[in-house]
C-alpha cells in the first residue's frame, strides 16, 4: 500500500490517536476512541468543479496555509435529498486532521441518478487533485452516507486507483452497489448504526458480505440513520431516532473516519471503541 513520505508520516503520528488493531471478527473492542489531539485550522469554500464534462456545485474544506501536495483528497457524498452542509461537522473533522475534503452538492433532488452521482465524485476528486496546490499528486478515498455510501462503493468498482473506501450506514442503489462491491479491491470501511430503521443494518451488510477483503465492519450501539447528519431536513420527516444522541454519534464517526483514513495513508493501527461492535475480514 502506498504511504506518505516520512516528514508526513510523522505529522500523521500527531494527529492521529493511537488505537489497537482490532485483529479478527471474534476480536473485542479496544477502548474508547475520542477526537484527535491536534486540530489543523480549515477553511470552507463553495467551488464550482469542472471535470471530464462534469460541471457541478461542491462544498470544499481543507486545511488552511500553504502545505503543497502534502494533503490526501477525500470526496463525499451526501445521503438523498440532503446538502453537504448538513454533514459540516463530518467534513470539517476530517479536513482538521489533515485532508482536502471536497462533497459534490448534485444529485439532491427526488429522483436522483445514482450512476451520474458516482461519476460527479470521481470528477470531484480528480478536480480537486488538479486545482489545489495543498492536495497530494494521487492519493483519494471516496466517502459517504446512505445513497452517497451506495454510490461511493460504485465510484470505487469503477476507478480501482482510488485508495480506499468508507461509508456510513450505505445503501443499496441502481445499478446495484452490492453487486459493484465484489469488483472493488481498496481496503473498505462499513460503518452502521445498530437502531437505524431507514437503511437497516442488514442492508449494509449485504454490501459489506459482497466485497472481497481487506473490509471492515463496525456497528455503533444505539445509533441511526439521521445520526450521521448534522440536522435533520424537514422537520425530522422520514429520519429515525436511536438509544445515544446526535452529538455522540457523530463523534464516535467522526473518530472512526478519521482514524482510518489515517491509517490507510499514514500507516498505524484501526480500532473500533467500546461504544461499538466490529469485525474485519
Amino acid at each position: 500500500m502506498k504511504r506518505l513520505p516520512p516528514v508526513l508520516a510523522a505529522l500523521a503520528l500527531a494527529i492521529t490517536l493511537a488505537v489497537a488493531p482490532g485483529s479478527a471478527a471474534s476480536a473485542q473492542p479496544t477502548g474508547p476512541v475520542s477526537a484527535a489531539p491536534l486540530a489543523l485550522p480549515v477553511s470552507t469554500t463553495t467551488v464550482d468543479v469542472s471535470q471530464d464534462g462534469r460541471r457541478l456545485s461542491a462544498r470544499l474544506v481543507q486545511p488552511t496555509g500553504s502545505a503543497p501536495g502534502a494533503y490526501p483528497v477525500v470526496v463525499f457524498g451526501h445521503g438523498f435529498t440532503q446538502s453537504p452542509s448538513r454533514y459540516a461537522s463530518t467534513l470539517n473533522a476530517l479536513a482538521a486532521r489533515g485532508y482536502v475534503v471536497i462533497a459534490p452538492g448534485s444529485q439532491t433532488g427526488l429522483f436522483p441518478d445514482h450512476s451520474a452521482f458516482a461519476d460527479d465524485l470521481w470528477a470531484a476528486a480528480v478536480w480537486a487533485h488538479r486545482t489545489q496546490p495543498n492536495a497530494h499528486p494521487s492519493f483519494d478515498a471516496v466517502v459517504g452516507h446512505s445513497m452517497g455510501g451506495g454510490a461511493a462503493v460504485l465510484a470505487a468498482s469503477r476507478h480501482p486507483e482510488l485508495e480506499t473506501l468508507a461509508t456510513l450506514a450505505a445503501a443499496e442503489t441502481r445499478p446495484s452497489a452490492v453487486a459493484a462491491a465484489r469488483t472493488v479491491a481498496a481496503p473498505g470501511l462499513f460503518v452502521v448504526g445498530s437502531a437505524d430503521t431507514v437503511v437497516r443494518p442488514a442492508s449494509t451488510r449485504a454490501i459489506f458480505d459482497a466485497k472481497p477483503s481487506p473490509a471492515t465492519w463496525v456497528s455503533i450501539t444505539g445509533g441511526y440513520h439521521c445520526g450521521f447528519l448534522d440536522s435533520s431536513s424537514f422537520l425530522g420527516l422520514g429520519c429515525d431516532r436511536g438509544s445515544i444522541s446526535r452529538s455522540t454519534q457523530l463523534s464516535i464517526s467522526n473518530a472512526l473516519l478519521g482514524n482510518w483514513l489515517d491509517a490507510r495513508f499514514r500507516g498505524g493501527a484501526f480500532a473500533w471503541p467500546s461504544s461499538t461492535v466490529g469485525e474485519q475480514k
